[in-house]
Parts: C-alpha cells; sequence; structure tokens
C-alpha cells in the first residue's frame, strides 16, 4: 500500500486564506481601498497544509482546484447565481502559486469536488483521504475528514444522499429541489424504495408536486459530485446516465 495521500479540497483553503490576507488602506474619508497581502496569503496556505499534514503524519498531499467554467451552467444558468459576494482580493495570484508550488489536478469545467469524487472513485489511489469541509462530498463512498471528523463514507449511504440532495435542493448551491420536500420528508420518500431504486420514486415525488421529470433530471444533475463511472476521460465531459 502506498503512503497515505490527502486528497484536498484547495478551493476552500486557499479562498480563506486570501479572505484572512485582505487589509484596506484608507486614502481618505471618501477613498478606501482593499488589497490583499501575498506573502500572508502564501504563509496562511502553508500553516494550513502543514496543520493536515502534522494530523495525519504525512505529506503526500494532492490539491483540488475548480476550473473557470462550470458544466452546470449549461444545465441552469441560475447555478450559484446567488452567490454575488466577490472573491477575495489576490486569490486568483494565490491559486497559480499554489498550483504551480503543490501537486495540484484541475479538470476542465468541473469543480474541486468533482475532480475529487472521480480520483477517489476511479481505482487510481489506494490510501487516501478526502478533505473537505463540503457536506456533499459524503456522496463519495471513501474515507472522509469534514474539518471535524472523520469517517469512511459507505456506497449504500452516499447512494442515498445524492437522491436526497435531487429533493431538497439546496438554497447554497442556488437550486430548489422538488418543492414542499424538505430533508425529513425526503427521507419518508426514499424509505419506501430500496437502495439502487430510488430514481422512480423521486421522479413520481417531483410529479405529484406539480412539477415534471426534467425538473427532476435538472436537479439530479445539479447535486450530483461526478464520480469515476460519470466522467468521460475521453471526451472530458460528464456522462448524464438518466438522459
Amino acid at each position: 500500500m502506498s503512503d497515505l495521500l490527502l486528497l484536498i479540497d484547495a478551493d476552500y483553503f486557499f479562498y480563506r486564506s486570501a479572505t484572512s490576507a485582505e487589509y484596506e488602506m484608507e486614502y481618505s474619508e471618501d477613498i478606501t481601498v482593499i488589497a490583499g497581502s501575498f506573502p500572508h496569503g502564501k504563509a496562511m496556505v502553508r500553516h494550513e497544509l502543514k496543520q493536515l499534514c502534522l494530523r495525519f503524519d504525512t505529506d503526500n498531499i494532492l490539491l483540488t482546484f475548480t476550473a473557470h467554467q462550470n458544466f452546470r451552467k449549461d444545465i441552469d444558468p441560475s447555478y450559484k447565481g446567488n452567490r454575488t459576494k466577490r472573491k477575495p482580493c489576490g486569490y486568483s495570484k494565490l491559486k497559480h502559486w499554489g498550483m504551480y508550488t503543490y501537486p495540484s489536478v484541475q479538470y476542465p469545467r468541473l469543480e474541486a469536488d468533482d475532480v475529487m469524487g472521480i480520483l477517489a472513485t476511479n481505482g487510481s489511489l489506494d490510501n487516501f483521504v478526502l478533505v473537505s469541509p463540503d457536506k456533499d462530498m459524503s456522496q463519495i463512498p471513501c474515507r472522509i475528514y469534514n474539518l471535524k471528523e472523520e469517517f469512511t463514507q459507505t456506497p449504500e449511504a452516499a447512494e442515498r444522499l445524492l437522491y436526497k440532495q435531487t429533493l431538497t435542493g439546496d438554497s447554497t448551491d442556488g437550486y430548489k429541489g422538488c418543492v414542499g420536500i424538505g430533508p425529513k420528508k425526503a427521507d419518508q420518500i426514499l424509505d419506501t424504495v430500496k437502495a439502487g431504486s430510488y430514481w422512480p420514486a423521486v421522479v413520481t415525488a417531483y410529479e405529484e408536486a406539480g412539477q415534471t421529470e426534467a425538473d427532476a433530471l435538472r436537479n439530479f444533475y445539479l447535486a450530483r459530485i461526478l464520480q469515476a463511472k460519470d466522467y468521460d476521460t475521453q471526451t472530458q465531459a460528464p456522462i448524464f446516465p438518466y438522459d
């Protein structure tokens, strides 16, 4: 078995570090400029990554980043449209430095979440921990550290979470799911069917709410974190199984 690898959601750590590195320069009562300290941002990133390495007693890391374009915008142009806050000053420069300095991966039109999901399930890694605070990463059946606790997600629980997310939507990412269905109602719907047979029940729930199968499909593809089976490495594009 190879040395333990930390498969890291770099977006989170670099965004937080760039935010911490911001400072204000006041030129007058009416003019204040926000700038970013590149040295401070780099120091923060190094500190964050060092702490992770110390926790797991390894220096073997792989950073994953989100590409500039996002295939989910083709599915729904309003995806994450509610996120109007600007990126912190210096984030782009810090990201480019990180990708040059550390082992890093970025796939065209994919989010860092998808890159982690694909790498975690394509058989190329045999000893790793997926490091991300994002709850959606529990869709991936593997060893996970969410910055609060470490656990191993089962394939059954991972699959169920995807369909539950399809039903409930995600206000953080700007998609609404099925009208009138929250987490408790979603669990009740999924409890009525066996694992591996969730899709028909999801479609029925949408139709009973006055929506369509197309609505269910759109939410499914917005909710789904890609795994290796969901990604065509030749075309570098997601696979859409229910189309």
